[in-house]
């Protein structure tokens, strides 16, 4: 894993799920991040939403509440910490998951228009911080387009309340 950049929403328990806060902090190679969220209350409940430039946006399990403004929750442990299990297991000793990449366009789904993108930006050689990079080595190529193409034959897609 890189270091990365993601979002963090606190959502409402509650359909239809409202964004209360947010926060975004880059991540270490671990997958840890510190997010600092203002519009919170202790002992209420709140849905943990995770964003990332090219992954599936991925739901905590259960809702969450926070304990004198502390929260922790860990979404590597277990491929249940995830909403409907929606992880991969990345590591097996120890055992570690991760959410799934390959969403581009960012509309829910790793599908055949992620997999154009991929195509488009590998054929013209684009390379750098670019959301078609899907395993951190700043190239768009072939193995991103692995990475997309097996995700999209797994229907992967955002599983949520």
């Amino acid at each position: 894993m890189i270091s990365d950049t993601v979002r963090v929403y606190l959502r409402s328990f509650v359909s239809p799920y409202s964004v209360i806060d947010s926060s975004v902090t880059k991540c270490d190679t671990t997958g840890y991040g510190r997010y600092y969220f203002t519009g919170i209350s202790d002992g209420v409940n709140y849905y943990i939403v995770l964003k990332h430039r090219n992954s599936i946006e991925t739901w905590s399990a259960s809702a969450q509440s926070f304990t004198s403004g502390i929260l922790n929750y860990d979404f590597t442990s277990s491929i249940s910490q995830a909403f409907g299990n929606n992880m991969i297991q990345i590591d097996a000793s120890p055992v570690r998951f991760a959410v799934y990449s390959g969403d581009v366009n960012q509309d829910g789904t790793v599908d055949v228009s992620d997999n154009g993108l991929i195509d488009n930006d590998a054929a013209n050689f684009m390379s750098g911080y670019i959301p078609t990079d899907l395993n951190g080595d700043e190239i768009t190529d072939v193995s991103d387009a692995a990475i997309a193409d097996n995700n999209a034959v797994n229907f992967v897609s955002v599983v949520n309340p």
